[in-house]
């Protein structure tokens, strides 16, 4: 099948992305073509500008309603006018592109971050009757601003919209449980997931060698590392309790996240905990992305060349996975931290607890405030070798059962056949 991944984004490491990305490889697996279609790319696609968020006029039409006091009716005609504009370009790649036998939707029928957008696609899918799958990360009535909004009804009618052409996947069973009861939309849940098959990916190369160097981290260290953005739903500034309560002067906290679509004032205040906490850390997030390059960088004195690594690079250089998030869809973190082999330790989260905890992952459980119990696992296992290899293979062998790309292929196989598509 000729098949297009469309999304606000893919680029970089957030879990949308990352999902995309994981689909894609499964889908060519498959013996599928895949094209991606965005508003930003990093990777082979094709860009449209306007089907990102940030796109002239459309945010400040989300913050007027959104965080403002605009009312809907205010910005009714605007919304609409953009939608038109959008969707002549995507009737346009549509019919300009080789018949499109699926389209993949991630999470732009979820949150409603591009009014616009959801509104030309709905109409664009209906009336070109092109077989749909809307991937669902997080719902709109999940985020307290979007309770507070005034577009109710607009969200109702579009986020998602109920179409015959499309079926619904989420990515954990409470999302499935909270669709059917607040739209009668049945879904399919569809774990995030991981190419474990693939064990040269945990392996360090000639390129990785250099990470721990290049950002001033002792070979005798022990890195914890947080790979999440710095948005405050991830907490890190549990983190940064937990290494100080550690009290180890080996232990070093890397950061390897963005601070993400949500504003920097967390970053700020994170940047200053950091300094007045007296752990060892590092920031490395400008360092980090989804390839790996070498940039010209200028420190004020003369012009210098600098390594750009990859998320996995991270992993590969640290010791623990600190996960320490309030909330997710599900948890790309935790299962790259599977594969490649790391403890975690983690809070739990309405998700992890529901879906993830019961298949019989080994964890080093942290409250909401570091406690002595996790604080004295972490040190018993930093003094035995043999526990952390029994805990982390029996993680991989979990991981490799449920969240594989032959575990993803089984169930997309299920909902092919359902849209009798082959």
């Amino acid at each position: 099948m000729n098949i297009v991944v469309i999304s606000y984004r893919i680029a970089g490491n957030d879990g949308v992305s990352l999902e995309c990305v994981h689909w894609k490889e499964i889908l060519e697996k498959m013996g599928h073509k895949v094209t991606f279609l965005a508003g930003q790319l990093d990777r082979a696609g094709i860009v449209m500008p306007e089907l990102h968020f940030q796109w002239p006029n459309v945010m400040e039409l989300h913050d007027r309603v959104v965080y403002g006091k605009g009312k809907y009716r205010q910005i009714e005609a605007k919304i609409f006018d953009i939608a038109g504009t959008i969707e002549g370009k995507l009737r346009h790649f549509f019919n300009g592109n080789r018949k499109v036998d699926l389209l993949v939707v991630a999470n732009i029928f979820s949150l409603p971050m591009h009014f616009p957008l959801a509104v030309a696609l709905t109409r664009v899918i209906e009336e070109l009757g092109i077989p749909t799958i809307a991937r669902h990360h997080d719902f709109w009535w999940e985020r307290k601003r979007y309770i507070k909004s005034q577009l109710f009804p607009f969200f109702e009618r579009w986020f998602p919209p109920k179409l015959a052409q499309i079926k619904h996947v989420v990515i954990n069973s409470i999302a499935k449980d909270e669709l059917k009861a607040k739209t009668g939309l049945e879904a399919e849940v569809i774990w995030d997931s991981f190419d474990f098959s693939n064990e040269k990916l945990s392996k360090i190369d000639r390129y990785s060698l250099h990470f721990k160097k290049d950002f001033g981290i002792r070979e005798n260290d022990i890195v914890f590392l947080q790979s999440t953005r710095i948005v405050p739903r991830k907490r890190v500034e549990l983190s940064i309790e937990f290494i100080k309560k550690l009290a180890d002067p080996r232990a070093i906290l890397i950061l390897s996240g963005h601070a993400g679509d949500e504003g920097r004032l967390y970053l700020k205040k994170i940047k200053k905990h950091l300094k007045t906490s007296t752990i060892r850390y590092k920031l490395i997030g400008d360092f980090v992305n989804s390839k790996r390059r070498v940039v010209r960088i200028s420190n004020g004195l003369e012009p210098k060349r600098a390594r750009m690594y990859t998320m996995w690079d991270c992993y590969r250089n640290s010791d623990f996975v600190l996960y320490p998030t309030k909330i997710e869809g599900f948890g790309n973190q935790f299962i790259e931290s599977v594969y490649f082999r790391k403890p975690i330790i983690i809070t739990s989260y309405p998700v992890y607890d529901k879906d993830i905890k019961p298949l019989g992952f080994e964890t080093i459980g942290m409250r909401a405030k570091p406690d002595s119990t996790s604080v004295n696992k972490v040190r018993h296992l930093l003094e035995d070798s043999v526990e952390v290899e029994r805990i982390t293979k029996l993680n991989f062998g979990l991981g490799k059962k449920y969240f594989s790309y032959e575990w993803v292929q089984g169930k997309l196989e299920k909902l092919f056949g359902e849209m009798n598509l082959h």
